[in-house]
């Protein structure tokens, strides 16, 4: 069911993933995946764990397993490439979702806090960033690059948190497409609404709703402003 407008902001801040919600899912998951397990077997990293689990639970399962190692580095010299061709091979499709920049250029204009935390790489959101006018209206902005967990782990949240210093995480909303979002914004104790159309479909949901769910991003220009309660 879709959120009723708010009589008034309820939120001081935004956070927003990326692919997917402000421009449309690319990723070529199923290709993506299988070079991803073939590059971690090359490592030693296969079968059991390896076997399931999208392209962010190999990440996060390959960086538990190796970060005790000090292999971290190994990771990202082996893995990020991959992951890296991915995200350039999506970046010549994605089109922003209608509304994007204007709502993100509003929040921004009327004192709010708006950040970006993302499991793409820096590479290609920083071009995808100035390409589609998002670039001046997010701070900080948390890639796959700045942490050594993705979502659906909170660190890249907490990264923005930390520098919110004085922002409760009750009242910043979290906006996503995925299942990802939902949880890691759950473990940073913060809300978040969903934008129908991404990585999940609603049958995703069912387990763990979101707050809200909205069908077009221009739906949160009544949400998020320096009034929030």
């Amino acid at each position: 069911m879709q959120s009723p407008a708010p009589a008034q902001p309820p939120y001081v801040a935004a956070m927003f993933d990326f692919e997917g919600t402000l421009v449309d899912f690319q990723w070529r998951l199923e290709p993506a995946e299988a070079e991803l397990r073939r590059a971690l077997a090359g490592i030693g990293l296969c079968g059991g764990e390896f076997e399931h689990g999208n392209y962010a639970a190999l990440w996060n399962t390959a960086a538990d397993r190796l970060a005790p190692q000090g292999r971290v580095d190994e990771l990202r010299a082996t893995l990020g490439p991959i992951y890296d061709r991915w995200d350039a091979d999506a970046l010549t499709r994605w089109t922003p979702r209608p509304g994007a920049a204007a709502l993100l250029r509003g929040l921004a204009q009327s004192g709010a806090r708006v950040a970006l935390v993302s499991n793409v790489g820096g590479r290609a959101l920083g071009v995808a960033l100035e390409r589609f006018g998002f670039a001046p209206w997010l701070a900080p902005v948390v890639t796959r690059d700045d942490v050594t967990a993705l979502k659906p782990r909170a660190q890249g949240i907490a990264q923005v948190l930390a520098a919110w210093r004085d922002v409760d995480p009750a009242k910043v909303l979290f906006v996503g497409d995925s299942l990802a979002d939902v949880s890691a914004a759950r473990a940073a104790a913060m809300p978040v609404a969903i934008v129908r159309g991404g990585e999940c479909d609603a049958a995703a949901f069912a387990g763990d709703p979101p707050d809200h769910v909205i069908s077009r991003l221009e739906e949160l220009a009544g949400w998020v402003g320096r009034t929030g309660r």
